[in-house]
């Protein structure tokens, strides 16, 4: 069978196979092409018609979309049975036992299907490429059948069932990816684990012969005192243990008892031979620390993340392609949309005589959009929200009006504006438009953004200041009762009045599509903060203090530096929801069996899934877990609940399974995912600040190009629209595939070998690509070698045209010479189209 992650490129020509040829169909595609499934290999006709009706159809229902999914969610509804059976009441609720059948169904009928996929030869279910899943997939089943008896054991019943949830792993290729960065780097760091053991166990020791007499409960064997050292270096309370040892167990008692409360149920804590060794404790402690905690056990960590980092750089890189993909085919459908726009659209006619920068409107009816589309198109335009074929016209004659200007030296950007404006027939509209243009300048405007920021600091710092008293809202009344509060009031309303402005500027500004302001999420932030304050007040007062509070995250957006990490935070976020995912699982995983071990010796951790889910994210972030793991070694009558006696009805000492639980578990959940959860968001904010410095990088370069090439900042400006436009999958570079998309808009079709030695030509780093600077090279180049072409027609035309004149007085110019001046231009010269040059 096909791999899993492959079942995307398989289900096409698996749905062909049901066709009426299914066996030509079948040996194209990747499928085992051998007897066992193609039916010409068989003559006897039961097992053709099996195998063409049966086995091909249950091949192509297993890499199916709908199939996959289905069994998916089974998965993730199987795993949430088995915690919510774990509260009291539920193990015997008869709608989850309905369901928990069915799900058990459901995965039999997986297996079965997955078999009779396999034609004639079921045992490659058992023995295939992905016998390990599917041996372990059939197990679970088994074991979860009804007729397996497992006696009272609902705990065991429990364990097999919440294994289930191991299937997730299988269906979702990125956690598979990440799982198995997760063992790569266990395997390649043997060696920093073998020297970590080997620093434990040297400590152990040396501990042993120093401290046993003084402090038996950390120190009496060598399993207690590699557990003692493994809490040292996760720096769970260590102070404890070298003050007991540094003072005494009789002088800092912390878990030992004096003579006066000695019993024998408490023998563990006594302080029998108190001994003090002051400097001895210091040095070997601090010393520890240093090696244990900050140097190997550090090493240990960033090997293991390194390599799942390595996974998740992969997803990434993967992810982002999909993603340019994505947005350069939905810009250049934008476009193409654009060109077939009912409209028109507008092209270059090289054929034409004339040379001006303008170009020829041709209309072009493109074919009547499907009812449907229709009908969504006029209700996107009623409620505010544009028609989208309208904007990606207006979007693509901008491009081509930018590049045909670029191109010929001259503006042609404001034609666009008076041509939209020309397009209203009623007055009112075209002022509208007007003043749409004129709130756009002003949003646009540096000074108005700056002045906004500053009152985004005031709003942030006002909210501070009505937190005292006197300057806010009574807690009681609700109300301003001095006039402090009722100066802040006002200043209050005022910004709230700022704001409101801001948010109207921008809907005016969009024209007739202001709904399509909201689709901007800091937009829409600002619009729910202006509204709400407005609506929210009396008994809401919390609201409304938790909306002027949120104002302080414009800031965020006044500042696109700020904006940039934010965006690259979020981004990381998305990228590591699959951690999230696993760090769940395991956090899920290991309540189930904690409650299995630990809920009658210890109900206050242990008794329900979310408390014990909350037990051990403490534990995780290393606050006194090793109060919870002693509670369950010794047992709730000798540890831990000594202030809560009625508690601890059923005590039990687990003994080493409860320090093996734990340690395990502060591993994989403290420090190898949670550090790695981390350290991805860390990741995302390294590429943010790196993508500033890059950004820095190439404006210091278009300032250098700008000063060398004396291009002025207006031409800048032209070429920095252009360059984003182009820019369709939004990497920052152009390609030469969308550099060719532009020319063509202005009717320039360089061949392949031209349009690569231009590239040539500005490519510094010779990638294919060229960026912001390298764009700006490449136009005023194309200028320049227009302007010479232009110079050089120039000097020819005059040379002809002072012929002209001297035949023109001498009488010897005849009629053909005579029309073919007025062709050109009535006697100007054939470069004046083109360029004015000075007399």
């Amino acid at each position: 069978m096909p791999e899993e992650g492959d079942s995307s490129e398989t289900t096409d020509t698996a749905q062909n196979a049901s066709s009426d040829e299914p066996v030509e169909e079948i040996e194209k595609s990747p499928f085992p092409t051998d007897k066992y499934i193609l039916p010409e290999e068989w003559e006897n006709p039961l097992v053709k018609l099996w195998l063409t009706k049966v086995a091909i159809n249950s091949r192509i229902l297993c890499l199916s979309d709908a199939f996959n999914n289905t069994i998916l969610v089974a998965i993730i509804i199987a795993g949430a049975l088995v915690g919510i059976q774990t509260y009291p009441g539920m193990e015997s609720d008869s709608a989850l036992i309905a369901i928990d059948n069915i799900i058990l169904v459901t995965f039999c009928v997986e297996i079965l299907v997955k078999m009779v996929a396999e034609g004639m030869a079921p045992w490659r279910y058992f023995l295939g490429p992905e016998w390990r899943w599917n041996n372990f997939d059939f197990l679970i089943v088994m074991l979860c059948m009804p007729f397996v008896d497992l006696g009272n054991s609902i705990a065991l019943l429990r364990l097999f069932r919440l294994m289930r949830l191991a299937k997730l792993v299988r269906k979702i290729p990125q956690l598979q990816m990440i799982i198995m960065g997760l063992v790569g780097g266990f395997s390649s760091i043997g060696y920093i684990l073998l020297l970590l053991f080997l620093v434990f166990y040297l400590f152990a020791i040396a501990g042993i012969y120093a401290f046993r007499e003084n402090d038996p409960w950390h120190y009496r064997d060598l399993w207690t005192a590699l557990l003692t050292l493994f809490r040292a270096s996760t720096l769970e309370d260590w102070t404890d243990l070298m003050y007991i040892n540094m003072f005494g167990c009789d002088t800092y008692a912390n878990v030992y008892v004096g003579d006066d409360s000695r019993v024998v149920d408490n023998a563990d804590y006594w302080c029998t031979f108190p001994q003090e060794k002051y400097w001895l404790t210091q040095i070997y402690f601090v010393f520890f620390i240093v090696v244990s905690a900050l140097v190997m056990l550090s090493l240990f960590v960033g090997a293991v993340t390194m390599s799942m980092t390595e996974s998740m750089e992969q997803m990434k890189v993967e992810d982002e392609a999909k993603q340019k993909a994505k947005m350069k085919a939905k810009q250049l459908k934008k476009i193409e949309t654009a060109r077939a726009a009912t409209m028109g659209k507008m092209i270059v006619d090289e054929n034409s005589s004339s040379t001006s920068p303008t170009a020829k409107m041709q209309p072009q009816k493109s074919e009547r959009p499907e009812p449907s589309r229709r009908l969504t198109v006029a209700i996107g335009e009623m409620v505010g929200l544009g028609n989208p074929e309208d904007d990606a016209l207006v979007e693509s004659t901008k491009m081509q009006r930018l590049m045909l200007g670029a191109w010929e030296g001259v503006d042609l950007s404001g034609m666009l504006d008076e041509e939209v404006r020309k397009s209203f027939k009623n007055p009112v509209r075209q002022g509208y438009h007007d003043i749409s243009l004129k709130a756009k300048l002003v949003v646009e405007d540096s000074r108005f953004v700056n002045f906004i920021t500053l009152v985004i600091v005031m709003a942030g710092a006002l909210v501070g200041i009505q937190t005292y008293p006197g300057w806010g809202e009574d807690e009681i009344t609700l109300q301003c009762e001095t006039d402090n509060c009722r100066l802040c009031g006002q200043i209050d309303f005022v910004i709230l009045i700022i704001f409101t402005i801001e948010i109207g500027l921008k809907f005016i500004a969009a024209d007739h599509a202001p709904l399509r302001v909201l689709l901007d999420p800091w937009n829409a932030f600002d619009f729910l903060i202006v509204v709400g304050s407005y609506v929210l007040g009396g008994g809401m007062i919390t609201m409304l203090r938790l909306l002027r509070l949120l104002r302080v995250l414009k800031l965020v957006k006044a500042f696109p530096q700020l904006q940039v990490i934010v965006q690259a935070l979020m981004m990381g976020m998305a990228s590591i929801g699959y951690i999230g995912v696993i760090l769940f699982m395991v956090f899920y995983v290991f309540a189930i069996l904690g409650m299995i071990m630990f809920s009658a010796n210890d109900p206050w951790h242990f008794g329900t899934l979310h408390i014990s889910m909350l037990s051990l994210f403490r534990a995780s972030t290393f606050e006194d877990w090793t109060d919870i793991m002693y509670i369950n070694m010794y047992g709730c009558d000798q540890y831990g609940y000594s202030a809560w006696p009625q508690y601890c009805t059923d005590p039990y000492a687990s003994g080493a399974m409860a320090g093996i639980f734990f340690v395990i578990f502060v591993i994989i959940g403290g420090l190898v995912l949670l550090t790695l959860f981390i350290g991805v968001v860390s990741t995302s904010m390294e590429e943010a600040q790196q993508g500033q410095r890059d950004e820095a990088e190439m404006e210091e370069k278009v300032k250098e190009l700008q000063k060398e090439r004396d291009i002025n900042t207006e031409e800048i400006a032209i070429y920095r629209k252009i360059f984003g436009m182009l820019d369709l999958d939004g990497g920052g570079t152009i390609e030469e595939e969308e550099l060719r998309v532009g020319l063509e808009s202005i009717g320039k079709n360089p061949t392949d070998d031209e349009l690569t030695e231009m590239l040539k030509q500005v490519d510094e780093d010779n990638s294919g690509e060229i960026d912001l600077a390298e764009f700006i090279q490449f136009m005023y180049n194309m200028k320049v070698g227009k302007s010479a072409a232009s110079d050089k027609d120039y000097e020819i035309g005059k040379k002809e045209f002072q012929k002209r004149v001297e035949k023109r007085k001498k009488g010897e110019l005849d009629e053909e010479e005579e029309e073919g001046e007025k062709e050109k231009g009535k006697g100007g010269l054939p470069g004046q189209a083109v360029k004015i040059h000075p007399s």
